[in-house]
């Protein structure tokens, strides 16, 4: 895991001050960069921290979500279908989709069935719940279809499956900032213990933002796949993956991949950006060719509220300080030290 940026223990005096000792990490990094910057930090009455500098410039901020960003990009990048719409109006490559209701499977297959594999999630869904990618088949599809039905989800996106790697790219005014490649759960291998064991060495150290590893049943019936089971023994240095999907809070690993774009890659992604408007701060989650036969870069998805402490706590690689680049695109001309 990557070396841990300094936890501003001067932010510690403020938020007792302001009866926000539990807030969470991506706060405290926010107002500890704020504070750095010379920044007042105050928080309103709906609880949502306020900063300020000495010419009554005031940006807010709680988990992710800001006023930096206008309420008209949060409320496009919240509906998924009509963001790709935009993106795709500005000739940005989005996988083609198209959104469902509950009881309607058998339309969302006839519309589908021309794709090689099929993604389906909640169209609503958040932190990678409930999400099934890979679907080749009738039977596979509308099973997945069911369990995200199941989960009392009113619209169902359905997706054509591309090749490429998953980065989430951190933009702020339209400028990339890092990168990070996530990694579905997986251990790898020394050939001498099983699988379970590797999952408890693993788990035994998380860091601040890493969710452990559950050997539960997609885990099992992803390892039965490979023909694996729980206590399998895999050879010295052979990665096992558990999940498909590689989000964080599915026990997946955020890799630092910011040095890893090309320019190329990076004029992309700050296009995309910026065809957003007012859209200030983005996590976007883009694919990447990185393999024999993946196809052009693609965007997945824009989030207006992104997680930043991914970037400041990697599993492995260089933390990269965006608190300090989102505070200083909010109050530009503003340098730490003050």
């Amino acid at each position: 895991m990557g070396a841990p940026l300094p936890p501003y223990p001067e932010a510690e005096p403020v938020l007792r001050s302001l009866g926000a000792e539990g807030t969470g990490l991506s706060n405290r990094l926010m107002i500890g960069e704020a504070l750095a910057h010379g920044l007042s930090v105050d928080r309103n009455e709906r609880g949502v921290f306020v900063f300020g500098d000495d010419t009554g410039r005031t940006h807010t901020w709680n988990m992710g979500m800001s006023d930096f960003t206008t309420p008209l990009a949060h409320r496009v990048a919240e509906y998924k279908d009509a963001a790709s719409a935009l993106l795709a109006a500005e000739g940005i490559a989005v996988p083609e989709h198209a959104v469902f209701g509950r009881g309607e499977a058998d339309r969302a297959w006839a519309w589908g069935e021309k794709f090689v594999s099929l993604v389906v999630k909640p169209f609503d869904g958040k932190q990678g719940a409930d999400v099934h990618v890979g679907l080749a088949g009738r039977p596979e599809f509308t099973a997945a279809f069911d369990a995200v039905a199941g989960t009392g989800a009113e619209r169902i996106l359905v997706e054509e499956f591309c090749s490429g790697t998953e980065h989430r790219c951190l933009l702020v005014r339209g400028e990339f900032v890092a990168a990070t490649r996530r990694r579905p759960a997986s251990v790898v291998g020394d050939g001498r213990r099983g699988i379970r064991a590797l999952i408890d060495e693993k788990n035994a150290d998380r860091g601040p933002i890493h969710l452990p590893i559950e050997l539960d049943g997609e885990a099992t019936e992803r390892l039965a796949e490979a023909g694996l089971t729980p206590d399998s023994v895999p050879p010295h240095g052979e990665r096992v993956t558990l999940r498909r999907a590689s989000n964080l809070h599915r026990g997946g690993d955020a890799i630092d991949a910011t040095d890893e774009l090309s320019p190329d890659e990076i004029a992309f992604v700050e296009t995309a950006a910026r065809a957003l408007p007012g859209g200030q701060l983005i996590g976007m989650d883009a694919l990447l060719p990185r393999g024999a036969g993946d196809g052009e870069p693609r965007v997945l998805e824009l989030n207006t509220k992104p997680m930043i402490s991914m970037h400041h706590y990697p599993w492995e690689g260089a933390p990269r300080n965006a608190a300090r680049a989102i505070i200083r695109g909010m109050f530009p001309g503003v340098s730490a030290g003050r």
